[in-house]
């Protein structure tokens, strides 16, 4: 009876303790212009592109080892290095016309083509057509004899 007690008393305690963890901010997939102080230009204002989760600070830093970056940061930070056009990652391009059209002709001819129509994709595997005189069949070349 006593073990269970302990093991009662030690579950709660973890619980407990684990309850007491922050938890780390919600990752934010946004970007936003931020104003910054020109250098080459004292006095004038620019605007950055910055990802969103960089703003915040990271709650469960510790202060041991440096700052950290909070969750998404640095990944958002990348992408933003790796784009063409900064303004995509704020709102995407339009897109263009789908390409699906030829493929679903092709499907829909497929489909209701009916056996024997002649349409080119009914073909016959049971009697194939007899070769004309250009496609005569190429006889097989021997295999070579292998010296011993």
């Amino acid at each position: 009876m006593s073990k269970v007690l302990r093991l009662a008393a030690a579950g709660i305690a973890v619980m407990a303790v684990s309850a007491c963890a922050p938890l780390p901010p919600e990752y934010s997939p946004h970007y936003v212009q931020v104003p910054v102080e020109s250098q080459k230009h004292p006095g004038k204002v620019t605007y950055v592109l910055v990802p969103e989760a960089c703003l915040n600070p990271d709650l469960s830093d510790t202060g041991l080892g440096g700052p950290r970056l909070p969750p998404g940061c640095a990944n958002n930070a990348n992408l933003l290095a790796m784009v063409e056009r900064k303004k995509d990652l704020v709102a995407g391009r339009p897109l263009g016309p789908g390409q699906g059209g030829p493929p679903a002709r092709a499907a829909d001819a497929y489909l209701s083509a009916s056996p024997g129509s002649g349409t080119p994709f009914s073909t016959s595997i049971q009697n194939p057509a007899p070769a004309s005189k250009t496609e005569e069949s190429v006889p097989t070349p021997s295999s070579p004899a292998i010296p011993k």
